[in-house]
């Protein structure tokens, strides 16, 4: 029976152990000054090395020709552990040995001498699993173990390990492994193997391995073994449940687009065709970190994407605001971890997409015009309208005198109901704010919104609006229109359309927020 790789090209000396190495160093040399402590706690993600660096680093104790802290890989003892046939390394896994006569039968064994090195190392694997009664029989001997007696905890979990026994180890924080790192071992690995896969695959491997070298390692087995060097990239994909790339571009179009029926019917795509959606969503998250690196540093490095990706990848960025990159971040953050527990993964997906997008309306609508689904490129404004925050020595806006220049004012008021409803169907959340609109001039395919209040005045000129709005405008209108938003109070509102600000006023415009009127 042939050996898995992950077994097969275990670490056996302290530098051919993958990143981790401020805690190499440290291990090392406290090994190549004598000053090893009398109890260790290893905590991190599973498959970055720490069962491995706990062999390593009883081998290097127990070593009897090592050099600056490592072992020689050479003398009986390290051969004895290497083949796993070391008296004094015992090894128990916490998950099935909990109890509290597990431990018991541990302190009555170290009380004894080594039989062939000058240590006893104990490692308990997965301590964060042992009954509350173990933990207190290992509580007296963590403190003052025997001089030959060296404790080596690892746990996943370290919340669940008590903070009486966290205090007397020396605690090492492992991290995952970035993908280059991996990717590199899966190389040297195909190398030595003659299996070596094509860069493309290795890096879906390493994407699908959650930063664990050897979570890689046994996808990098299992590619082999189905296909070999001859293997597609859609076969990794389907073989380990994981979507295409071009799906995570194609769900962030959908979402700046709000395209709510699109997004949605995604989700539903990928539950029906059996994907992994907590690998989507991981996946996904991976891309939103992508664009957001984009839209900080335009020239930050290319991802190794092809340039079709590249390239779709850099303008989705541009015309995307960090502001809803950020919140899209944490809308599916959230999600995610909830996709784990939830007992229909694709609805924390679903709800994530109708809250990012805003409009519960277009779940199902067939008859919603198509917007482009891909990036919409800014269209920049004829007239520059200084901000407010602006100095006060500043003029803030030149005062826009209330004409039909265009001759079409009075055409766009008699499809304007129209045109409110439609807007409906992308963005119910809009038609509070158009309906307290006034139409005060049309000049050069360009409408001009003036608005009473800021609050519903910023929310029409969010680009992602304007685009709903000026899409909209040309089906109803049949002609292209931008549209710019102002303060009523920066217009020179002729007598006919100034608001009256009695009680009958203000009832009207209450009525009209909550769509009486």
């Amino acid at each position: 029976m042939s050996q898995v790789l992950y077994r097969k090209f275990r670490p056996q000396n302290f530098s051919e152990v993958v990143n981790q190495s401020p805690i190499k160093i440290t291990l090392q040399n406290a090994v190549s000054a004598g000053a090893v402590a009398h109890a260790y706690l290893f905590t991190g993600p599973r498959g970055v090395g720490k069962t491995t660096l706990a062999r390593i680093l009883a081998k290097a104790l127990n070593c009897t020709q090592k050099n600056k802290g490592e072992p020689c890989m050479s003398c009986a003892n390290c051969l004895a552990v290497q083949e796993g046939r070391f008296m004094d390394l015992i090894e128990i896994d916490a998950a099935s040995n909990t109890g509290v006569d597990n431990i018991r039968e541990i302190i009555e064994h170290i009380k004894f001498s080594p039989s062939q090195g000058n240590y006893k190392v104990i490692v308990i694997d997965e301590v964060h699993m042992l009954s509350k009664g173990a933990f207190n029989a290992l509580l007296k001997t963590l403190e003052e173990p025997p001089a030959h007696a060296i404790f080596i905890l690892a746990t996943t979990e370290i919340s669940k390990v008590p903070a009486t026994i966290i205090s007397r180890t020396q605690r090492f924080d492992f991290k995952r492994l970035s993908q280059s790192d991996i990717i590199g071992q899966l190389e040297k690995v195909g190398k030595k193997t003659k299996s070596a896969l094509a860069p493309e695959i290795l890096k879906l491997i390493a994407r699908g391995s959650e930063g664990s070298l050897r979570d890689a390692l046994s996808l990098f087995d299992q590619v082999v073994s189905f296909g070999g060097e001859k293997i597609t990239l859609e076969q990794v994909e389907e073989m380990l449940g994981m979507s295409p790339f071009s799906l995570n571009q194609d769900f962030f179009g959908f979402l700046i687009s709000h395209d709510l029926r699109q997004s949605v019917g995604l989700i539903k795509n990928l539950t029906m065709s059996g994907k992994d959606l907590l690998q989507f969503g991981n996946g996904f998250l991976e891309y939103i970190d992508m664009v957001l690196s984009k839209k900080i540093n335009p020239n930050a490095q290319s991802f190794g994407l092809a340039k079709e990706d590249e390239d779709r990848l850099n303008t989705q960025a541009e015309v995307t605001s960090q502001r809803d990159l950020v919140r899209m971040a944490n809308i599916f953050m959230q999600a995610v971890q909830k996709v784990k527990f939830s007992p229909l993964p694709q609805l924390p997906l679903e709800l994530a997409a109708i809250e990012y997008i805003g409009d519960l309306d277009n779940i199902g609508n067939n008859h919603k015009p198509e917007i482009n689904r891909e990036v919409v490129k800014p269209i920049e404004p004829k007239v520059e309208l200084k901000n407010e925050s602006d100095e006060k020595s500043e003029k803030i806006l030149e005062k826009i005198q209330v004409t039909d220049n265009a001759g079409g004012l009075e055409q766009i008021n008699l499809k304007w109901g129209e045109f409110i409803e439609k807007v409906r169907d992308y963005n119910h959340a809009l038609i509070t704010s158009l309906r307290l609109s006034k139409l005060v001039k049309r000049d050069a395919g360009v409408l001009y919104l003036a608005f009473p209040y800021r609050f519903h005045k910023d929310a029409v000129e969010q680009r992602k609006n304007t685009i709903i709005l000026e899409k909209v405008l040309e089906e109803i209108y049949g002609e292209s229109l931008r549209v710019k938003c102002l303060m009523l109070h920066e217009v020179e509102v002729e007598p006919e359309l100034e608001i009256k600000k009695s009680s009958s006023g203000l009832a009207e415009e209450a009525m009209k927020i909550f769509g009486a009127v």
